[in-house]
């Protein structure tokens, strides 16, 4: 039976720059309200390449009450008692290694790409974001080329909308792995739905790996699709999760 959800963000729970669908998110809201009085409604968690303050307020809309999951697996945060802990990965070395790729990133890159925007919240990794899908493409390129050569112990993943650089023993699967710790489960009692390459390594961990039908093909290669896209998708996967739970009872 699964007894977590875990929601990626971007592309998923929400589209990013848009007005998200208040009329699903409600509807997702409601059913994880229930999940403390039905054993059958799996509780819901957030695993988000984004910083802490909006997933913070995301938790918030959602009513969410467990552990949620910043920054790719960089970091922890408790919506309820306000408990904040960082990947034991994130060491001092591997802190200023992450200082000097944001220093070349701001000083060698974002000059040559107006409009792009470095996500200055951020603590364990490095991300930047544009609205044009194609300048993202451009940057993930320049960015993984030089990670690859001079910074092996991180890795480069694109959205639509962002590039991240983050610490390769920080992804979401470790992300995930450390959530399973605390909350007391294995990892075939949770689900996560994902669409972008930074889920990918999250989809294969997990016992119910599920992908919006938005997701890219690699994602939807490791993960039962869904028909809607993003939120509609989200609320697709979480009602097929209770009905397969209470197929199981």
């Amino acid at each position: 039976m699964i007894t977590y959800f875990v929601l990626d963000l971007d592309g998923c729970l929400t589209y990013p720059f848009e007005t998200p669908d208040w009329q699903s998110i409600t509807k997702i809201r409601e059913l994880q309200l229930q999940s403390g009085k039905d054993r059958c409604i799996p509780s819901l968690s957030l695993c988000t390449g984004r910083p802490l303050p909006y997933a913070e307020a995301v938790a918030q809309w959602m009513g969410i009450r467990d552990t949620i999951i910043f920054e790719s697996g960089g970091g922890f945060f408790h919506p309820i008692t306000n408990e904040l802990t960082w990947s034991p990965h994130f060491t001092e070395d591997i802190a200023r290694r992450s200082r000097e790729i944001r220093e070349w990133f701001a000083n060698d890159v974002i000059s040559r790409f107006p409009g792009m925007m470095l996500e200055f919240t951020k603590h364990t990794d490095v991300g930047m974001v544009h609205t044009d899908a194609d300048e993202i493409s451009r940057v993930f390129e320049i960015a993984h080329e030089k990670i690859e050569s001079e910074y092996p112990e991180f890795e480069v993943h694109q959205t639509g909308v962002s590039v991240n650089i983050i610490v390769r023993a920080c992804n979401k699967a470790s992300g995930l792995r450390f959530l399973a710790g605390r909350l007391g489960v294995d990892a075939d009692e949770i689900a996560y739905i994902g669409d972008s390459t930074g889920d990918l390594m999250a989809l294969d961990w997990v016992g119910a790996p599920l992908a919006p039908s938005n997701a890219i093909s690699e994602v939807k290669a490791r993960a039962r699709v869904m028909n809607g896209e993003a939120t509609l998708g989200v609320l697709e996967a979480y009602q097929t999760i209770i009905a397969d739970n209470r197929s199981r009872k």
